[in-house]
């Protein structure tokens, strides 16, 4: 049975954009093969994928809600296939969009925060260089394909108990262009199409998140006959990061303190994603796992304006060696401290409250 795309992604079929791209990303957080272990991870990441890039695109999304998962592609031709076992064919005549592209690109968390730009090198199929696309050897005469007569099909008409059938098809001869070459070109061997690499740039928005798509138009393969060019995905993938983690538009990083920082509160400087540090206030009495928030710090929002915040988690760091000093201080602290109260409230809570949760 055919995915419904809308269940995959757990949103009603009246969603908005944002809640399309609201949903994936908390899905594919939840799949993503490289944090989540389980045997179907990488399947329901990839299914989920596909139903985001179907429903975030406005005219594949309308092809969808027509057609369901054919994508719009379900024709006459279908529907007799259906019913008669291929008496009639899809036509094929007249210029053929080209196949769309997907490439993956690893990036920085840097870059996604801050947005970059990229030039990345992409092999696909060309307007042929020689004939320019025509199929014909540069010089050579081209003219009226007789076995179709310029029309680029030809037909077969059968009888059968439902009536007579029109079986449409591509022409043989001229594959469908309506006109054949004296010679084919020597370089494409008459496709009028060749491979090669081409550098394509890329802007990378500030924002972006992994998992994520960007369409660059008519980067794609060139199309059959004259056709339009496909387009080109870019996939984002994002490097994970040796101080900071991405949540959303949020930043989280991790502050060690000691324990007496943590008792008597300190100032302490943090780093930011650009570089720079931030001044922080430790609280006096801080706990382990407590949660700072620096407001604006993370990540800028896409397409909305404004940015997430940094969550500072602090760390108390207990020392695993002292010396004779620092041992006589805290054996003197052990015999005068208070007994400490029983806290009911975890620092897993403590997490899910940051997060609001």
């Amino acid at each position: 049975m055919p995915a419904d795309y809308y269940a995959l992604l757990a949103i009603p079929r009246t969603a908005s954009e944002e809640q399309i791209r609201s949903a994936y990303r908390k899905l594919a957080r939840q799949y993503h093969p490289d944090v989540n272990p389980s045997a179907d991870a990488a399947e329901r990441f990839k299914a989920v994928t596909e139903a985001y890039e179907v429903l975030s695109d406005a005219q594949r999304r309308q092809r969808y809600d027509m057609f369901g998962s054919n994508g719009g592609d379900f024709g006459i031709g279908d529907l007799f296939d259906q019913f008669f076992g291929g008496e009639t064919r899809r036509r094929e005549r007249g210029p053929l969009r080209g196949a769309d592209l997907r490439f993956e690109l690893e990036i920085d968390l840097l870059d996604s925060v801050m947005g970059a730009e990229r030039t990345l090198t992409i092999p696909r199929l060309d307007p042929c260089q020689r004939c320019k696309g025509s199929g014909a050897e540069p010089g050579a005469a081209v003219s009226t394909c007789g076995g179709c007569n310029g029309q680029g099909e030809v037909r077969q008409v059968r009888q059968s108990v439902f009536g007579r059938f029109v079986n449409v098809s591509a022409c043989p001869r001229c594959g469908g262009a309506g006109k054949v070459a004296e010679r084919q070109c020597g370089q494409c061997r008459g496709e009028g199409r060749e491979r090669i690499e081409r550098s394509v740039s890329l802007s990378i928005p500030a924002g972006i998140d992994d998992g994520q798509q960007l369409r660059v138009s008519g980067e794609g393969e060139a199309g059959m006959r004259g056709g339009p060019s496909g387009d080109l995905y870019v996939l984002i993938r994002i490097k994970e990061h040796p101080r900071f983690k991405r949540d959303g538009d949020d930043l989280l990083h991790v502050l060690r303190v000691s324990p007496a920082q943590a008792a008597l509160g300190a100032d302490a400087a943090v780093p930011t994603i650009e570089g720079e540090e931030a001044k922080l206030k430790v609280p006096a009495g801080a706990q382990h796992g407590q949660v700072i928030r620096l407001r604006g710090k993370g990540v800028p929002r896409l397409g909305q304006g404004g940015r997430g915040d940094l969550l500072v988690f602090i760390e108390v760091a207990i020392p695993k060696a002292l010396n004779k000093e620092e041992r006589k201080l805290y054996e003197r602290l052990r015999e005068i401290a208070s007994p400490l109260a029983q806290d009911e409230s975890s620092m897993f809570d403590r997490i899910k409250d940051a997060f609001g949760q």
